[in-house]
């Protein structure tokens, strides 16, 4: 379905945008503070500049001039790539941050400072917040990074070409 060539780039920039994301979510798991939620939205915004700096770099690669929808799907893929790898880097973090998520009783780990409405579970919402960012918030910030800068990047904006990243 996706040519080769552009499965290592994929890979590469998905990774960038994964280690984006998780350098603020491991600052965010060592302080355990509601307060500190916003550096997971941190997090997900520079997703969305590592999303747009493929973009523009796959763009100036094709000579300013790459297909559009080659463009939103290369960035959606990497988007992807990145949500996985911030899911499985979340979920190897959490049993190191939070040493007793596993065992019976309120965590030593949870949220201090929670509104009751995160959650009543072990770690006050803890999970539940890390996770969707971690998902929903990194899709979001990536898809919108995908969608506009393909739109706005190209030289010539009166004619499209077809997809190089699809075989049709």
């Amino acid at each position: 379905m996706f040519k080769k060539e552009y499965i290592s780039s994929y890979l590469k920039w998905g990774f960038l945008s994964a280690v984006a994301f998780c350098i603020p979510m491991f600052i965010f798991l060592s302080s355990e503070d509601f307060v500190s939620t916003w550096l997971l939205f941190l997090g997900n915004a520079i997703v969305m500049v590592v999303i747009g700096a493929y973009m523009l770099a796959l763009n100036k690669s094709k000579g300013e001039n790459a297909s559009t929808q080659t463009m939103v799907a290369a960035g959606h893929i990497a988007t992807i790539v990145a949500i996985i790898i911030s899911c499985i880097v979340a979920a190897i973090a959490l049993p190191i941050f939070i040493p007793d998520i596993f065992s019976g009783g309120k965590s030593d780990g949870a949220l201090v400072n929670a509104p009751s409405q995160t959650g009543t579970g072990k770690t006050n919402g803890l999970v539940f917040i890390l996770f969707m960012c971690a998902t929903v918030g990194n899709f979001c910030f990536g898809s919108f990074s995908s969608f506009m800068i393909p739109y706005t990047a190209r030289r010539n904006q009166t004619k499209d070409r077809k997809s190089e990243v699809l075989n049709n």
